[in-house]
């Protein structure tokens, strides 16, 4: 956030700073799991009942499937603007439920197209790491593991910068639609 608005950042100050909202970001985590859960119920649902050849008819397979959408469409719902909840609730003076409040008014109205430009993010990190990892693990196999830690690490930046320039964006849109 420093770095974003200009400022030079210190490891003294990270470190002294650092762990300051670290039970409301475990709240607001707490809350992310909650709104996972219609998700992981009908994924299990779904492996147990077709998985486990209970449902063999096509109609009764795709009845199920029509639920598992749904459960994971209401999970994606929630998350969509839960997860800029993280962000928030790391700022001065906030408690969890209200960021979670804030995040749910950032992305009011525009809940669709953050959803997509969420849904990017993983396709994209996977589409780059195929493209990097496949040529090491077919021509030089021992580098390998290397490159895909490496990528691994390197994933952890580009993911909060990817979210962090998101929220910065759909702060800047709010604040323009409300002038």
């Amino acid at each position: 956030r420093q770095l974003y608005a200009g400022n030079s950042v210190r490891v003294r100050d990270a470190i002294y700073g650092g762990m300051h909202p670290l039970i409301p970001f475990i709240l607001v985590m707490l809350v992310i799991g909650l709104q996972v859960v219609p998700a992981v119920i009908g994924g299990f649902l779904f492996a147990v009942l077709v998985g486990g050849g209970i449902l063999q008819q096509t109609l009764e397979i795709a009845l199920v499937g029509v639920l598992l959408f749904m459960l994971l469409a209401a999970s994606l719902y929630m998350l969509c603007s839960s997860v800029f909840a993280l962000y928030i609730v790391t700022l001065p003076n906030m408690t969890p439920l209200q960021a979670l409040r804030s995040s749910k008014e950032i992305v009011r109205y525009r809940r669709a197209s953050v959803l997509l430009k969420l849904l990017f993010l993983p396709l994209a990190m996977i589409l780059a790491a195929a493209f990097i990892t496949v040529p090491f693990a077919l021509l030089l196999t021992p580098a390998a593991p290397a490159v895909f830690f490496i990528l691994t690490v390197l994933s952890i930046l580009v993911v909060h910068s990817y979210m962090y320039a998101l929220y910065r964006e759909l702060i800047s849109e709010g604040s323009e639609l409300h002038t």
